[in-house]
């Protein structure tokens, strides 16, 4: 069964009585001590761990690699690269008469 907030005190100070608990961790603490962030009530050692979780992963990824618009960018090349090959094989393919102006006479 849980304590009444009535009857606890803050974590950090004894001798003030507890006006929140935090739902992460389930302490209870004083208004001094609990703080607001994003609409939800925290203690600092929650909010501190909450904001360092992003920075550590962050840090173990190491740079980000945009490797998704790298491969799309190479296809596109490769394409244009073909259709350009496939009409100068088009254009090399017409006879040398129609060149000069014979074919047309």
């Amino acid at each position: 069964m849980s304590t009444p907030l009535a009857r606890t005190t803050c974590l950090v100070h004894p001798s003030r009585p507890a006006s929140a608990r935090c739902p992460s961790c389930g302490t209870f603490y004083c208004a001094e001590c609990i703080t607001e962030h994003e609409g939800k009530l925290t203690c600092a050692r929650c909010l501190a761990a909450q904001l360092a979780a992003p920075a550590q992963e962050t840090r173990r990824r190491g740079l980000p690699l945009p490797v998704a618009p790298v491969i799309q960018f190479a296809i596109g090349i490769a394409v244009i690269w073909l259709v350009y090959l496939a009409l100068a094989k088009v254009l090399l393919s017409i006879p040398a008469d129609f060149h000069d102006g014979t074919i047309w006479q």
